[in-house]
């Protein structure tokens, strides 16, 4: 009891900013003896800091002291694992990051490499921090297929080709505190939902297109993730029924035919005996696709119109499916396609439904992640035994 009197009095500084004892005990419903104890506590550890008094009143006596939450007493890192880079963020307990670290990866080295690259990273933004900053926990974006309890990579194809890798039990060793560990997209989703478009949509569907694709599901406000830690794989859907044919087992029919590097080899292969395309490196694979448009490319045009079809065929199966509030893509190329994408799904679809392009871009997944951590955080300020969060998931 006393540790879940401590977690509400804490949330509700955090929430209000600044509080008195007694604007404690009417907001809580706690006692003043209660709140008295309970603040003492919080006060000698420093989680909770005195901010000097409020305005006197037209009653007068004695204003009372503020109370505000100590952003500085700890701080949590976030990470994301992409196809070509490891990313990492510091922040401090409000969840503003203050440091942050990239480092490029081979994915063909392995996991050993990748997840050393990872802790190497983790240690540096860590090594730069200000005296005080105790590290509380960590979160980290992972790609394929994870199994959230164990913080183990069950299988990620693509680029990775990994199998039982466990990427929570590796950080925890390193690091000596709880890790949370998630799929990329269920994190992007995540940060969504708190600090995107999707804040305060209960029902919604987030896909992401990079190298790979995935969708991450929040229904009623909460994180889907299936049986087999699968929910949102739709890099295995069906194309067609000539893709259903082929073998798709390990990356899956959809993102052989949609994922980025796929992409630029339709368009390259499309393009065969053309003049080449100028030298576009730094734009990315849509910035090229747009850059190609422009110039009436009809090869590119029309890869571009296939991959159009079959990803609004994809997000219309999810709609018909689930039936969201709200369905955001994220990912460079979806602003090249997403008119046609609502265009098939108003068409086949006899409902409305809402689809948006992410505001949050690149970050979305370290949003999430940042998040995922700060909660983890501020459980472990209120009952320092604990070892882990109650994750907002549904299996």
């Amino acid at each position: 009891m006393r540790k879940m009197n401590a977690a509400l009095l804490l949330n509700i500084i955090r929430d209000k900013g600044l509080a008195s004892r007694a604007g404690l005990a009417r907001a809580s419903g706690l006692t003043k003896p209660t709140v008295s104890s309970q603040v003492a506590d919080l006060l000698q550890r420093g989680i909770v800091l005195e901010d000097g008094e409020a305005a006197p009143d037209a009653r007068g006596g004695k204003p009372p002291m503020m109370l505000r939450f100590n952003p500085h007493w700890g701080s949590v890192i976030a990470a994301e694992i992409g196809s070509a880079a490891v990313r990492v963020w510091h922040a401090d307990l409000d969840g503003r990051p203050f440091d942050s670290e990239e480092r490029a990866i081979r994915p063909e080295f392995g996991a050993a490499h990748i997840l050393d690259v990872l802790c190497s990273a983790a240690q540096e933004v860590q090594s730069r921090a200000l005296i005080g900053h105790n590290l509380l926990s960590i979160a980290v974006a992972a790609p394929g297929r994870v199994d959230a309890r164990t913080g183990t990579v069950l299988e990620a194809g693509n680029v990775f080709h990994w199998r039982n890798v466990e990427v929570r039990k590796r950080m925890e060793d390193r690091f000596g505190v709880p890790v949370i560990v998630d799929n990329d997209v269920n994190f992007a989703a995540l940060g969504e939902m708190h600090s995107g478009l999707a804040a305060g949509v209960e029902n919604f569907v987030l896909i992401r297109l990079g190298t790979g694709v995935g969708a991450g599901l929040v229904l009623g406000g909460r994180l889907y993730q299936g049986t087999h830690w699968a929910a949102g794989e739709i890099g295995h859907m069906i194309v067609d029924r000539a893709s259903a044919a082929e073998d798709g087992a390990d990356r899956g029919l959809l993102e052989l035919a949609i994922g980025s590097d796929r992409v630029k080899e339709r368009v390259m292969k499309a393009r065969a005996g053309m003049p080449p395309p100028p030298d576009l490196s730094t734009a990315g694979l849509a910035g090229e696709l747009a850059e190609l448009l422009s110039r009436n490319d009809e090869a590119a045009s029309r890869v571009l119109d296939e991959v159009a079809s079959q990803i609004s065929v994809a997000v219309a199966d999810m709609a018909a499916a689930i039936d969201p509030e709200m369905i955001v893509l994220s990912g460079d190329l979806f602003g090249l396609v997403a008119e046609r994408i609502r265009e098939l799904v108003g068409r086949v679809i006899p409902w409305p439904m809402r689809i948006e392009l992410s505001a949050l871009g690149a970050d979305a997944a370290l949003m999430g992640a940042m998040g995922s951590a700060r909660g983890l955080a501020h459980d472990l300020l209120c009952d320092p035994g604990r070892e882990q969060v109650q994750y907002l998931t549904m299996r």
